[in-house]
């Protein structure tokens, strides 16, 4: 399996470990790699062969070697989000140690963030699958445009709203920006 990584996301993640902050990025890098190691092991047992694994600042991607079917590519999306929300649940009795902590949220939100129906996360994979099943693939994409537009819209007032409330939220704001942007980059090619 050829393992590829976008410079930016190694050097978002040497910057975050220079920071005060070295065990949240750490915590954050470790959910990550439990998140796409359920993918992965769904692809194992589903015998789907795995040629790539690409690294970006916004998640990362597998490069299967042959055309899934509906169910698979369902089975497979499905497989990191659980396995995220699985070992944020495992960790509960370890939570007054302040690493765990960390690392029990940040699995629970990478895992519930993934299940949002937007077109890039494996919510909106899985939704497409299920469109593209019970109908056709033109009338999965409008479905899935508008609801991808919809959560990113409201994970965005949500940051506005915590950046102007609370004074806080400005990396958040920052991700759902960038997602926007990749959405319109998207809806535009």
């Amino acid at each position: 399996m050829k393992i590829t990584a976008d410079p930016m996301a190694i050097l978002l993640f040497l910057g975050l470990l220079l920071t005060d902050r070295t065990m949240l990025a750490v915590a954050v890098f470790s959910a990550a790699l439990v998140h796409e190691a359920g993918h992965l092991l769904a692809a194992v047992c589903m015998k789907i062969p795995v040629r790539s694994l690409k690294l970006s600042l916004l998640g990362a991607r597998l490069g299967v070697g042959r055309l899934l079917s509906y169910r698979e590519e369902w089975l497979l999306c499905i497989s990191g989000p659980l396995a995220s929300l699985g070992f944020a649940i495992l960790l509960y009795p370890w939570w007054r140690v302040g690493f765990f902590l960390q690392l029990s949220w940040a699995s629970f939100a990478l895992g519930l963030l993934n299940l949002m129906p937007v077109r890039s996360f494996d919510g909106g994979r899985m939704l497409s699958a299920l469109l593209c099943g019970a109908a056709n693939e033109r009338a999965a994409g409008r479905v899935l445009s508008v609801c991808s537009f919809f959560c990113l819209f409201c994970l965005w007032s949500l940051s506005v709203y915590l950046l102007l409330r609370a004074g806080s939220g400005l990396s958040l704001l920052s991700f759902s920006m960038s997602l926007f942007l990749r959405f319109f980059e998207e809806q535009e090619s």
